[in-house]
């Protein structure tokens, strides 16, 4: 096998290793999310503010994500930052919004809307263009090297 051989298998399977992780974090966070929906305790909160990311002062950017304030069964309340930075604002200060958590744990949350399904569906996407550069060539070259 030349050396170039070797590169081109190197950079399939790379390719293919980084689709696979991907997609199998992608399946993991939908499937806690999913879980976490069907048998955690649903409540709704009301968006008290935004927040931005913070980044150096020579790249702002507009997007900004929402901060939910929320009570659990216990009548405590809690206050979720929501890591989904979007513009515009999912959610507008004032209006009330979905919330699943765990009874156990009432700081893991599951908030409505683009929180639920985008960074899992983002790391879908990537596994799978990854794993279709990646998977097909190394069958081919393991099974021509298999049958030759």
């Amino acid at each position: 096998m030349e050396l170039g051989d070797k590169l081109w298998l190197i950079f399939l399977g790379v390719f293919a290793t980084v689709g696979i992780v991907c997609s199998c974090i992608a399946y993991t966070m939908w499937s806690r999310n999913r879980t976490l929906k069907a048998d955690g305790v649903e409540t709704t909160g009301l968006v008290i503010d935004h927040h931005k990311k913070w980044q150096s002062t020579s790249n702002q950017s507009t997007a900004l994500a929402v901060v939910v304030q929320y009570t659990d069964t216990h009548n405590q309340p809690h206050v979720y930052y929501s890591t989904t930075y979007t513009a515009p604002v999912l959610f507008q200060v004032g209006e009330t919004v979905r919330l699943w958590y765990r009874q156990d744990k009432p700081d893991q949350i599951l908030m409505e809307g683009k929180d639920e399904w985008l960074i899992p569906m983002v790391l879908a996407g990537f596994g799978l263009v990854f794993s279709l550069i990646g998977l097909p060539g190394l069958i081919k070259a393991f099974w021509s090297m298999l049958f030759r």
